[in-house]
């Protein structure tokens, strides 16, 4: 029982997870593409790379900088932009909340399967295709190679049925070509730079790490639309890569564009493409104008800084504190309709006669306990009614108080009787639950943290009469 509870608590942490990233990515992904053909003109050459590695760093983690202010000062600008980022954080988990209730977890776990599914099928078929590969072994391919000096074996391949050198595999890379470029000395030069470039810089991985983040955050369509612009900021990368290493002059790239623009042609007619809409021209266009500047520089420093409050979780301590009492979030899946179970006030928590659990096999619960649970993490007590000594007592009680942070807290209680579930709830402030227990049952308390970040508080648990 506890298993699925465990397995339903996670999914949910997933559901708002991965749709409060979505929404929260977006910031990140508008600033990638406003900014993007600008910083491959004028940046340095990885300038546009490091923003995507960002964006995908930031899906990927788990964890977020969380700053906790007592009071925002608006004669400060620092503490006007923590406002404004506390202000967008709680539109966005709101927004994330009711978008979740909409795509209901089933259906998206299906388009998640569908998607996954998609891109094996891609691959395998890409794997059928390279069957038809024949492989040669060329001295000025096997020169180019050494040069790199790379660590891993790579191998040449011909296959005239693609329209474009390819490059695939990880551990054992692969370069597939056409049979017309061995045919052309400075075609060769340029193919083979770029593509061994791409084995170098391990983009390949980069490739396979972003099929994932893609299928995992499918629900997010800027997202999937943004990657064909990352695949063409790699290829541009890649070509100031390949120039750097020639020697960056006017020669050079006009040699590197007309060899591309040889590809172009030769991809043109054998898929009757229009021109226009080769994202090679893109390529080419950059590579005539493109010239580090310290305007460039500037704009991705500044782009970079813009980026960084979708790593942060900006959280008002209040300094008044109002608990709610009695009032329960969200669910409750498990009847409780026998009232075993109620929330209490602290008044009726005040009027009961308690006691410590003393549990000689298992554990003792102090009276006070100041506890931290980790991201996504549960704690757990655990106890037998068969073992309390003395006087009868009619039950237990559960007493959660100073969570903090304060304005931020989820988290999610499980009480299991004699191995059966008889309690769920979420809750999102301090709570006191009095439990009517069965004389001789076993019980486990689990208390889950559903939040992104560590929920400290005073656990106290003891029996009364």
């Amino acid at each position: 029982m506890l298993k699925q509870r465990t397995v339903k608590v996670l999914v949910n942490i997933y559901n708002e997870y991965a749709l409060l990233k979505s929404f929260k990515s977006l910031l990140l992904i508008i600033l990638i593409l406003i900014v993007r053909k600008f910083l491959n003109k004028k940046a340095f050459k990885s300038a546009s790379i490091i923003l995507w590695a960002l964006l995908f760093v930031y899906l990927i983690c788990p964890y977020q900088i969380l700053i906790k202010i007592e009071e925002f000062n608006s004669n400060s600008i620092f503490n006007f932009i923590l406002y404004i980022l506390s202000y967008i954080d709680s539109i966005l988990r709101l927004l994330a909340k009711k978008v979740s209730y909409v795509l209901y977890p089933r259906n998206r776990y299906i388009v998640a399967l569908f998607v996954m599914s998609y891109v094996l099928y891609k691959y395998v078929n890409f794997d059928k295709t390279m069957k038809n590969s024949k492989i040669i072994h060329d001295d000025k391919c096997l020169d180019y190679i050494k040069s790199f000096k790379l660590r891993r074996t790579v191998s040449i391949y011909i296959n005239n049925n693609l329209k474009t050198p390819v490059t695939y595999g990880l551990l054992k890379p692969k370069i597939i070509m056409q049979s017309y470029i061995l045919q052309d000395e400075e075609l060769l030069k340029y193919v083979m730079m770029h593509e061994l470039t791409h084995i170098k810089k391990f983009h390949i991985l980069f490739n396979h790490i972003v099929n994932f983040v893609a299928c995992v955050f499918w629900c997010n369509p800027l997202l999937i639309i943004s990657l064909k612009y990352l695949e063409q900021d790699i290829e541009i990368f890649t070509d100031k890569e390949v120039i750097s290493r020639l020697g960056d002059t006017l020669e050079t790239r006009k040699d590197y564009c007309k060899s591309m623009f040889q590809l172009m042609s030769n991809s043109v007619k054998r898929d009757e493409v229009s021109l226009k809409l080769n994202p090679n021209l893109e390529r080419m266009i950059i590579m005539k104008n493109y010239k580090k500047t310290i305007l460039g520089t500037f704009i991705f420093a500044l782009t970079f800084l813009f980026s960084m409050p979708v790593f942060a979780s900006v959280v008002k301590l209040e300094k008044d504190r109002i608990e709610v009492i009695g009032t329960e979030v969200e669910f409750q899946s498990v009847d409780n309709s026998d009232g075993r179970i109620q929330i209490i006030s602290e008044e009726e928590f005040n009027k009961l006669k308690l006691k410590d659990i003393y549990v000689p096999q298992l554990r003792f619960i102090d009276m006070s306990e100041i506890k931290t649970i980790n991201e996504y993490d549960k704690l757990t007590y655990k106890f037998d009614t068969g073992l309390w000594t003395g006087s009868k007592n009619d039950g237990f009680i559960i007493k959660l108080l100073d969570l903090k942070p304060i304005s931020k807290i989820e988290y999610f209680i499980v009480i299991e009787e004699d191995s059966h579930e008889i309690y769920d709830n979420k809750f999102s402030s301090d709570k006191i639950l009095k439990i009517r227990a069965n004389s001789g049952s076993k019980y486990r308390i689990y208390i889950f943290n559903l939040n992104n970040w560590k929920l400290t508080g005073d656990i106290n648990i003891n029996a009364y009469k």
